[in-house]
């Protein structure tokens, strides 16, 4: 089982039930998706690109990403309905813990000039939502792979939570917001 997902169920779940006065667990705030979205934009129009962009995504993920068309055509952005516009990851269960560990515990700490996640970053329903500049962050991509320079957007979804609620639980797992 994930190492996150254990610290969840044996430490940080009791300590927010007692810290809010829940009568349940199930009223306790969860994360149930993370999302990883990369934009592919004009850079990654050719054939070529657009699969290294796929195979680096699969890597840094652990999960074949899906393709994202476009549902109308933009003539400023050069796009055409059906036009593939973006590739996307949804993890749930044991692969959301492990690649939420590695993104705290090994990617984030390793960007340049890092001061933390803004807490403005949390919206209202307690969802997180960054940016990731570039991808050579992540330790498990090859010499190889890193010819290629993209950013991503990750969107951590929790359930039954505020804004208060999920700063809590994402600093109890050791998330590094930033410090005011």
């Amino acid at each position: 089982m994930a190492r996150l997902k254990t610290q969840y169920r044996e430490e940080i779940l009791p300590q927010i039930i007692q810290q809010y006065n829940l009568s349940n667990t199930f009223e306790a705030p969860k994360i149930t998706k993370l999302t990883v979205n990369v934009g592919t934009g004009k850079r990654f129009r050719d054939a070529n690109s657009f699969e290294k962009v796929k195979s680096v995504l699969a890597t840094i993920v652990g999960q074949q990403p899906v393709s994202v068309q476009a549902k109308s055509s933009i003539a400023q952005f050069k796009t055409r309905e059906g036009m593939t516009v973006a590739l996307k990851v949804t993890l749930r269960g044991d692969r959301m813990y492990e690649f939420l560990d590695r993104l705290i515990s090994i990617a984030l700490p390793r960007t340049r000039d890092f001061q933390g996640i803004p807490l403005t970053s949390i919206d209202n329903q307690g969802n997180v939502n960054f940016g990731i500049r570039e991808q050579i962050i992540f330790p498990e991509l090859s010499n190889d792979q890193l010819g290629i320079n993209f950013g991503m957007q990750v969107n951590i979804t929790i359930e039954n939570s505020s804004k208060e609620q999920s700063e809590v639980l994402l600093r109890s797992f050791g998330f590094p917001f930033k410090r005011n």
